[in-house]
């Protein structure tokens, strides 16, 4: 509606609106910031999360830890010159194991670690 009609045509729950607001006025509405501050929260919620499953993942919590590995290093030498002795395991067979900057050889297939352990106890 426009404010230079007569009070008379007005009906009772028309609202008329000021034209101009001065400056100061105690009815000035606050400036809105369109949600900035939100997508902060949100972005930061959810590097949070990314960060914490990251962490759980490395950390050995998750499905990934739960499988028993078959294959472990159970004991290493240095020869010298970056070349090593290694005793590797694998789904319960032995291998003894050369590894050098050119390659990795298997130098011998070795006994099982309790057959091992009981012929030097007797």
């Amino acid at each position: 509606m426009k404010a230079a009609e007569p009070a008379s045509a007005l009906s009772a729950d028309t609202l008329l609106y000021p034209s101009g607001n001065p400056a100061g006025s105690a009815s000035e509405a606050p400036a809105r910031t369109g949600g900035a501050g939100a997508s902060w929260i949100f972005a930061g919620l959810v590097g949070g999360g990314a960060a914490a499953w990251w962490f759980w993942r490395r950390r050995g919590f998750g499905p990934a830890a739960r499988r028993a590995s078959s294959l472990a290093i159970e004991e290493t030498r240095p020869l010298g010159n970056r070349q090593f002795l290694v005793v590797a395991s694998c789904d319960g067979r032995r291998f003894l194991l050369g590894v050098a900057p050119g390659g990795i050889q298997m130098l011998a297939p070795l006994e099982a670690k309790e057959a091992a352990h009981a012929i030097r106890t007797s």
